[in-house]
Parts: C-alpha cells; structure tokens; sequence
C-alpha cells in the first residue's frame, strides 16, 4: 500500500510548501490504503509520527494545519450522528478529540493546488484515484468491505460535503501486456520510506544547499544513520545546521555531505523537555496559545478557565482515579 499513490501524491505537491510539510504529506500519502485514499488507527500514528521525524501529536498538528492552510487538507473531519461534521466553540472543524484519533485521506487532483507534472511518458505514473469505499461498516450496522471508519459515521470532505463513493476515472495503463518487472524496478517498488522521507527532506532545502533525486538517494542513508545516532529530526532544527554560515563556500553539495557526515549531538530542547512529562497537546484548547504545547496552565477550555477534558493532567488523574 501507498508506494504508487505516494509518488503520485509527491509529484503534485505545491512547490512552496516547507521541507517538513513535504514529508509529512508524503509519508502519510505512503501509509494510506491506495484504493480508499484513508488511514487511521493508533499504530498508524506512531508510523507517521516515527517516519516524519516529530516528537509527539501536537507538533503534528501544527504542521498538518499549515498544510490545510495552503490548500493541502489531509485530515477527515469527525461528524456526528446527523452526519455532519463536528466544529468546536469557534466554529472549526474537529478532526480528533478524547476517544476518537484522527483519520486522514490523500485528496483527488481536484481537491488541492496540484502543481502541473512534466510529461515524462511513465506508464507507471497514473494517479491510484479510485474513491472505492463500498458497503462501509459502522457501529449502526452498515456493511464494509473496505476500511472501517473509526468516526462511526459517513466521511466528509474539509470542505463539509460528503465523499463520493462512486468511482472516478483514472488513467489507465498502457495496452498490451505489460513487461515483466526488473530487479531495478522491484526495488522501486520496496523503497523505504524512511529513504523517501530523507530524499524529499534533502531535495527541499534552501537554496543553494538543494540537490537532485540522484544525490539525496545518495546522501539519504547516511543522513537517516547519522541523525539516528545524535538525536535529530527530518525538521527546521536539522535544516538550519545543515545550512548555516553559507558565506564562502565553493561546492555546497560537497560541504553538505561533510555536515551530514560530521553532525554534532543535537542541542538539548528545554521546551521539548519541559513538555516530556505533559500529555500530548489536544490542539484545540487554550484558545489555540501555542505555549499549551509546553505548559499546563494555558490548557483550558476555549473561553473559560476550567481544565481542558482531553489534555490537562488534572484530567488524565481524574481518569485513572
């Protein structure tokens, strides 16, 4: 599942998003089914969050809400009974709340500002599109062949509307019968995508540090064995000491695998640290204050003081009590 949708996806993704935006959107475009565009469940958010390279949900969230921002939404609403999408006191969408964990969906072209792709005559390179989600089966008692939505509920699009279930055309392969697959083309196919994460991280640097597919799958294993052994991240914090002090410099592809090779430890992060005994932030209390990340006292309920239900400490005692 999600090698082909994943290198569609990829391919299609607005040129101005951030480096971490870009692996984000690809390793969840991996991790979904192909046929249903949809995934969830809890071990699908420790993949996501183990391949992308973030600490916790919340640094997640933010990041997915960037990229709804561009107009690259990967999250499915939760709805309720009505069927209709649940919002908050502010009148937002709700995608994940106490018992319920995200599900999320790789749009259609349609759906996002897809960037134009070249013509390069790959008959491999047609979009896994088909909205196949036959005979759902939800706690009312629907049948489901497919995947079960953990909303319980009908799916919607960010936009409110519902998804269409029924197919929409997608390109198909050449005629006649297709070649036997290669070795080379095999191993296409089994790429890891903690390599894609690392290639598209690479590729997405800033210029003039940017390089090529050939030289990021190149660089990709070195970099994933280094920042595994010194504690960092595919994130910001990793690009700007790849890319510091640029004054100077003749080969910059050169220079870049000497810091990659050469990394130090990665600085202690006394946020990060101060947020390791808190719960996961939920996103959606404290008026959307970012320093509820790291600090209980701003975990409130929207509009009030009283403790959020989902995320304070206090709340979580209450529960194992």
């Amino acid at each position: 599942m999600g090698y082909r949708l994943r290198r569609w996806f990829e391919d299609r993704l607005p040129q101005e998003i951030t480096s971490g935006e870009r692996v984000v959107a690809v390793t969840i475009a991996d991790l979904v089914w192909d046929d249903t565009r949809l995934g969830y469940g809890r071990k699908f958010m420790d993949k996501l969050l183990h391949r992308s390279g973030f600490e916790n949900e919340a640094q997640l969230g933010k990041v997915l809400g960037k990229l709804a921002a561009r107009g690259v939404e990967l999250r499915v609403p939760i709805t309720g009974q009505d069927g209709e999408p649940l919002k908050n006191n502010r009148g937002q969408l709700v995608y994940a709340h106490r018992g319920r964990q995200r599900t999320f969906r790789v749009p259609l072209e349609t759906e996002f500002p897809a960037r134009t792709v070249p013509d390069w005559d790959d008959d491999e390179e047609w979009s896994p599109s088909r909205e196949t989600i036959p005979d759902e089966r939800s706690p009312q008692g629907e049948t489901f062949r497919g995947e079960r939505s953990p909303c319980g509920v009908s799916m919607a699009t960010p936009q409110g509307g519902p998804i269409p279930l029924t197919p929409s055309p997608s390109i198909p392969p050449s005629g006649g019968p297709r070649p036997a697959a290669t070795p080379e083309g095999a191993g296409r196919q089994q790429e890891d995508p903690d390599i894609a994460a690392a290639v598209a991280f690479l590729q997405e640097l800033s210029e003039p540090w940017a390089v090529g597919r050939v030289t990021a799958k190149a660089y990709a294993p070195t970099l994933l064995e280094v920042i595994a052994e010194k504690g960092w991240h595919l994130d910001e914090q990793l690009a700007v000491e790849l890319t510091k002090n640029p004054n100077g410099i003749n080969s910059y592809r050169s220079v870049l695998r000497s810091r990659i090779e050469d990394l130090p430890r990665a600085p202690q992060r006394a946020a990060a640290q101060a947020a390791s005994s808190l719960p996961a932030w939920c996103g959606e209390c404290g008026d959307g204050n970012p320093a509820a990340e790291f600090n209980a006292k701003w975990r409130t309920v929207p509009g009030s003081s009283k403790p959020c239900l989902n995320c304070h400490p206090t709340a979580q005692t209450a529960d194992a009590a």
